[in-house]
């Protein structure tokens, strides 16, 4: 028999039939007349090629044949609920899930431990990992499921994912506290003047302040490039040195070490962190659960 000529409508006739043994209840549960529950009741017979039920002084007896198909139909139609038709739940505190967060590298630093703690609160069994990725692979990674969620200033991600917006990124001068200008107010003159690191990255701010410079016919002149913004602490401290970075991740390199910020003398371009996650995960459960988490962690008030 070709499945595809059988009406799968008939089965929970069949499955209240089998149950209730009556024409008049199996109608009343499935909130049919009872002339169309008989009428499909007759389809199903020339479909299966037996009566399948008789009627006796004690109501529908099922015949041998609809007697062995009761227990197959009911967990056809049981399994159809729970796997097909319920809406997926998901119990943090029971979930043994691995979900894997795109963080940039001051993410890693600034955000990561924070979204740890609160998974380990909420989900104790839950597991994370941590990737970081160049931009021009987030998009195809949150697609394939390679990653669940990314954070960060991607503003190529815009037309492609779902976002939300967490914070604006803000930048800061960061010096240790012995060095000859903490304290003291800048200005674009001072600061062209003071050795620096700087971490050219994606964002463009390192091409702002020179282009914010240019302008007052100023250039820094005492440069020290470096790859990454977690390589400063340890060259700041030795007192030489002035770094622009991310005001948040100033904020933690302070609560660590011995620095304190300063004041830019010039307005740079803030950038957004958000959240982006793929449409395909958009109504998991639990994708949304962790986003909602981060939200609740940084989202602005």
């Amino acid at each position: 028999m070709d499945i595809r000529k059988v009406d799968l409508n008939l089965l929970p006739v069949f499955d209240a039939l089998v149950r209730h043994q009556s024409v008049t209840l199996a109608a009343r549960e499935l909130d049919m007349s009872q002339s169309a529950l008989s009428t499909a009741l007759s389809r199903l017979r020339g479909v299966l090629g037996d009566a399948l039920f008789v009627r006796t002084g004690r109501g529908l007896l099922p015949t041998p044949r609809a007697a062995a198909l009761a227990q197959p139909v009911a967990s056809i139609l049981e399994q159809l609920r729970e796997s097909v038709l319920s809406r997926q739940s998901f119990e943090p505190k029971a979930s043994e899930r691995h979900f894997t967060i795109c963080h940039s590298d001051v993410g890693s630093y600034v955000l990561w431990p924070h979204i740890v703690q609160a998974v380990m609160r909420q989900a104790p069994q839950v597991q994370l990992s941590l990737k970081i990725l160049p931009q021009s692979a987030i998009a195809q990674a949150l697609e394939t499921g390679q990653i669940d969620l990314a954070i960060g200033a991607y503003p190529a991600l815009a037309d492609k994912m779902f976002q939300s917006k967490l914070f604006d990124r803000r930048y800061v001068g960061l010096v240790a506290r012995n060095h000859r200008l903490a304290g003291k107010k800048l200005t674009p003159p001072i600061f062209a003047r003071a050795p620096q690191v700087v971490v050219r990255q994606s964002s463009g701010i390192q091409e702002a302040i020179d282009s914010a410079l240019a302008q007052a016919g100023l250039r820094r002149i005492a440069t020290l490039e470096m790859p990454s913004y977690l390589m400063l602490p340890p060259l700041l401290r030795a007192g030489q040195h002035l770094a622009v970075l991310p005001g948040q991740l100033a904020d933690a390199f302070a609560l660590d070490g011995p620095f304190t910020q300063l004041k830019l003398p010039f307005n740079l371009p803030q950038s957004t962190i958000s959240l982006h996650w793929h449409r395909r995960f958009h109504e998991d459960p639990g994708n949304a659960w962790l986003r909602g988490l981060i939200v609740s962690l940084f989202g602005e008030r």
